[in-house]
């Protein structure tokens, strides 16, 4: 028997799939950084209006941080795609829905929690750990897994409908990143 939080989840995961293409292909701090904040930003939006989610202040400072730490202290291995605008046509043709329109972010901001190479950025715990320091002021883990309760990387990648990142749900401790 499901709990009531399991059958949250699944009617979410009904109206939204997790893009589960291979990170090293598509790495989420390539297609963030290369992609319009204000087109994510309005994706995730309407994904978690359609999903059920009421997204407050608190959900997009922790997303913003999420996008900055993708956009200027995650390094990332040649993808070996076209540019984020191919993967985008990719996930909205998954969606049936059009979206042609990207801009690059320039980077010139310190990375106060260190530098993640590009291995350790397409690590769900790697990430995890950076955003745990990050609100640790806020009550860190306690704190992400209120404003997210299905895993804070999991969800925001699945409102964002980015590609999952490795070992973000570990089933052999019930533990979603």
């Amino acid at each position: 028997m499901l709990t009531e939080q399991g059958e949250k989840l699944n009617a979410i995961l009904e109206v939204l799939d997790p893009v589960a293409l291979p990170p090293a292909d598509y790495p989420p701090a390539v297609i963030v950084r290369e992609s319009d904040r204000d087109e994510l930003m309005a994706r995730i939006a309407g994904n978690a209006k359609s999903a059920g989610i009421e997204l407050t202040d608190e959900h997009y400072e922790v997303i913003s941080f999420l996008f900055d730490l993708y956009s200027h202290c995650c390094a990332a291995d040649d993808p070996g795609f076209i540019s984020p605008l191919h993967y985008w046509k990719k996930v909205d043709k998954m969606q049936r829905k059009d979206n042609d329109n990207t801009t690059s972010h320039d980077s010139t901001d310190d990375c106060k929690y260190g530098q993640l190479s590009a291995k350790e950025a397409l690590d769900a715990y790697r990430v995890y750990r950076v955003l745990s320091k990050a609100f640790k002021h806020k009550g860190g883990k306690k704190h992400l897994y209120k404003l997210f309760p299905y895993g804070p990387i999991f969800t925001i990648h699945l409102l964002a409908q980015l590609p999952r990142l490795l070992h973000d749900v570990d089933t052999h401790y019930g533990t979603a990143f």
